[in-house]
């Protein structure tokens, strides 16, 4: 039952004033959210209080919910709701502080909210602590991952790989020019530096409107400063701070504007989030995001339909930065990835079509997803360490108490960067994939880091039992800048490293003058084109395919008919071809950083690559960079440094070491040192971590050198993590072979034909280990089974009547088998007699049947041929 104020007609207890409400004994009025009176005000009341009594006084927010005084002191009271004394002094001081106008059933509005210059200040202060980490921390000269191409890309106005980052290459040549001093690749790195800092300064105003505690807002900005991942990408030259910086700005401008709705700061948001496409495809990612958040606060889009095209005039008129690629590259500098002058060439690079494969290749499951949302919560524990990597669940309850709609659009960019990137990435869960796409989750650090500070805030507040929190909240607040600091230091600590630099340095000086050379990994590419393209080292060295693939001018003079039949982006099988063709036809030194067999040539051991050496060619000339003509290039290598505990953890200097040690391997096993020999491939697994490639390659070098049941073993272990991986199944059997274990070789190729039925190799070593294992019957009928799609292939039945001849002893119909094989091809030396007698033992081998199983070659460690995205 609801009692009117007594004497007054149904409806007007809503028009009489706060205090004749409060005056008549008994009151209750009711509201769309509730019963409202001496018992109590609704969930909405109390969430606004909560929300602004540390900035407005009783009186105010009485007079803003239309309550008495004394029932918001209440109130207050009651939710442990108290003021400190500095902060009833600051209210005292700002009695014209705006307070928003209280709306039940919508969002509030606050109308010339404003961040004051000690928000300011505080955001300063912490954005100037991170850079002058930062500053400390910050690498010298290149550093790993794309780090020198994407410097030579900004030095020389270039295209960088997909989708060209024309807004960061504009960005790096400013650094480079305001910069007077340093290498260009520290002007670079000082540039992430720097948009690392920015960023700081935006999570600290973020933190300030949200949790509207400053010194909260500036332990939650440090924390995000202080992670792993985003502290490593901030003293590298790379894109992902700058990245950073556009997603936290675009969510700051939507949170004031939440509060404000302001037109100009979603003209300005649309404006930023157009810079931010032209830096990195992940504002693609975030649009579905942007877009809810926008449109669950404006419940009435049509009625605002002209402020909406205009954002969307300004993405489009921002996003014409992109006219950058096209207008450079006609300029040809030094990287000019896609070559983005045609409009499919342009589109090709924007839409990273390149990568595309990457979405694809593997299977999604929800056991995978289970798996890699795992390695997340791995990655998440070492952001922030795992003492405090829970801290921000307790952030979670304060704002969902008063700032609900921001609190979704910061846990939503958490919980929608995590999942939909582990969802469209579908990341492979080895070593090296984890290492590359653990940037894309730099995002939800950073919104976790927000509810860290919305935590410590809390605490501070918090009343339990009569004692305040604040002294746990303070040391919590020290704890969550100085843990992970103190922790990461070491591991982003760049000021010494010079891993890809020597690399990049030693690779050059391994070659003669005017050589070829063809990288197949980020790491022996990107140095390499950075030394050459930015320092001027070496340039008469042509990097073939700096792209990951052979640039087309490499094999311009190739037949047209050959050519023509070539993909965008060649294949395997390709890349070979262009290869071989350079080799056969350039008359130029050709190096190689992967081991195969080049038709008319051979492939040797050159310190750290592989030079081939055409029949009949000359010994290798001295190269313009070495000091003597010696050859022997492991004492003329020069290292700043070769220890494992240098690497810290970054994955590059991991790859350097481990290609290090697997070349210094090979040259030890070629000099008969096989205990040297397989004590550096095993520090070579160690560094690069035991993926299936890398075992594989291990394998096959120990083979090579004739260490079979070393490379056995390795092949054995690349199988486990692979049971399906073609090129170990091949290589195993063959050793298997030569080692006299044909019936483990057969079980082999029967795996390898369940894949690819008509292998021509695979098909004949099985008949081979069957053959070896004493199993005619089983021999005989997989020739017969190769009839299927090798009916008119002489050798199947003349290989049959052997078989029936020598090993089943049944010469009627092993003859039968040899006439048909000669009806067939009747020039067979040899076969017409046993067609009509008994067995010849002068018999030649038969043509097309490998007599024993070749070593496999050895290929360098398989790394990404294309840069990580």
């Amino acid at each position: 039952m609801v009692c009117l104020a007594p004497g007054l007609p149904r409806g007007a207890s809503h028009s009489l004033p706060a205090a004749a409400r409060a005056a008549t004994p008994g009151w209750i009025y009711p509201t769309r959210e509730g019963m409202i009176g001496p018992m109590g005000v609704s969930k909405g009341q109390i969430a606004f209080i909560e929300a602004h009594f540390e900035r407005h006084s009783d009186a105010k927010l009485a007079e803003a919910l239309g309550m008495d005084k004394g029932a918001v002191r209440a109130a207050r009271e009651q939710h442990g709701l108290s003021r400190s004394r500095p902060v009833k002094a600051w209210i005292r001081a700002h009695p014209d502080e705006p307070l928003p106008v209280y709306e039940a059933e919508a969002p509030p509005a606050q109308h010339g909210a404003r961040f004051t210059a000690g928000d300011y200040g505080a955001a300063a202060v912490a954005a100037l602590a991170a850079l002058a980490v930062y500053l400390r921390t910050v690498g010298p000269t290149i550093t790993g991952e794309d780090s020198g191409e994407l410097v030579t890309a900004a030095y020389t106005l270039g295209i960088a790989h997909p989708p060209g980052y024309p807004l960061w290459c504009l960005l790096g040549k400013l650094f480079t020019i305001i910069l007077p001093f340093g290498t260009v690749a520290w002007r670079v790195n000082v540039m992430s530096a720097f948009f690392g800092a920015a960023t700081v300064f935006v999570v600290c105003l973020l933190g300030i409107r949200l949790i509207r505690t400053r010194w909260a807002a500036m332990a939650a900005a440090l924390a995000a400063a202080f992670s792993a991942e985003f502290w490593e990408q901030s003293v590298i030259a790379e894109v992902y701070s700058l990245n950073a910086f556009f997603v936290v700005v675009c969510t700051l401008l939507l949170c004031v504007w939440y509060e404000t709705r302001k037109t100009r700061l979603l003209l300005a948001f649309a404006f930023v989030y157009g810079l931010g496409l032209c830096n990195h495809n992940t504002m693609h990612f975030l649009a579905p995001l942007f877009g809810l958040f926008i449109l669950a606060v404006d419940r009435q889009p049509w009625r605002h339909w002209p402020t909406y095209a205009a954002m969307a005039g300004l993405v489009a008129a921002t996003w014409l930065i992109h006219l950058y690629l096209p207008i450079r590259s006609l300029a040809d500098p030094p990287v000019d990835w896609g070559n983005p002058e045609t409009w499919e060439n342009f589109w090709h690079v924007v839409m990273r079509r390149q990568y595309s494969f990457g979405f694809t290749q593997n299977p999604r499951t929800p056991a995978r997803f289970a798996r890699q949302l795992g390695v997340f919560l791995t990655l998440y524990g070492r952001a922030f360490t795992p003492w405090l990597a829970g801290l921000p669940l307790l952030g979670i309850y304060p704002l969902w108490k008063r700032e609900r709609y921001r609190l979704a659009l910061v846990l939503g960019m958490f919980a929608y960067v995590v999942l939909g990137f582990i969802l469209v990435l579908n990341f492979k869960l080895d070593k090296e994939s984890i290492w590359l796409n653990n940037v894309f989750f730099i995002p939800a650090y950073i919104m976790a880091a927000v509810l860290m500070g919305s935590a410590l805030a809390w605490l501070a507040r918090l009343d339990v039992r009569g004692r305040r929190l604040k002294p746990l909240a303070a040391a919590l607040a020290i704890a969550v800048v100085a843990v992970p600091l103190g922790a990461h230091y070491r591991q982003n600590d760049k000021s010494d490293y010079y891993f890809a630099y020597d690399f990049g340095m030693n690779t050059l000086n391994t070659f003669e003058p005017d050589a070829v050379y063809f990288p197949t990994a980020d790491h022996a590419t990107f140095p390499v084109l950075y030394l050459q393209a930015v320092e001027g080292v070496r340039p008469d060295v042509l990097i073939a395919n700096k792209y990951g693939y052979p640039e087309e001018s490499v094999y311009a003079d190739m037949p047209f008919e050959i050519r023509s039949r070539f993909r965008k982006i060649p294949s395997d099988p390709e890349k070979d071809i262009i290869e071989d063709w350079v080799v056969a036809h350039s008359g130029r030194p050709v190096y190689l950083t992967r081991k195969r067999s080049v038709p008319g040539a051979t492939v040797e051991n050159a310190g750290l690559v592989y030079r081939v050496r055409r029949t009949g060619e000359a010994g290798a000339q001295p190269a313009a960079a070495r000091p003597s003509a010696a050859g022997d290039y492991w004492a003329e290598y020069t290292w700043h440094t070769l220890d494992e505990a240098d690497t810290r953890g970054d994955y590059t200097a991991e790859l350097v070491l481990s290609d290090y040690h697997f070349f210094r391997g090979r040259g030890y096993l070629a000099q008969g040192s096989v205990e040297e020999g397989l004590a550096a491939f095993e520090t070579a697994l160690r560094m690069a971590g035991a993926s299936k490639e890398a075992l594989n390659n291990l394998g096959s070098a120990c083979a090579e050198y004739g260490q079979l049941d070393a490379g056995a073993a390795y092949y054995e272990k690349a199988l486990a993590l692979d049971p399906a991986y073609e090129l170990v199944l091949r290589n195993l059997a063959k050793v298997c072979m030569t080692t006299g274990r044909p019936p483990r070789a057969a079980e082999l190729l029967q795996q390898l034909l369940a894949i690819h039925r008509q292998d021509h190799e695979a098909n004949w070593l099985l008949v081979d280990a069957f053959v070896a294992d004493a199993r005619p019957d089983d021999a005989l009928a997989h020739l017969e089974a190769m009839c299927a799609f090798a009916a008119d292939d002489p050798a199947v039945y003349r290989r049959m009547g052997m078989i029936l001849l020598n090993d089943k002893d049944d010469p009627r119909a092993a003859r039968a088998m040899f006439r048909k094989s000669l009806q067939l091809d009747p020039s067979q030396p040899g076969l017409a007699t046993l067609a009509g007698a008994g067995p010849s033992p002068g018999l030649p081998p038969m043509p097309g049947m490998p007599t024993a199983p070749a070593v496999p070659a050895a290929p360098t460690p398989a790394m990404p041929a294309y840069p990580a995205p």
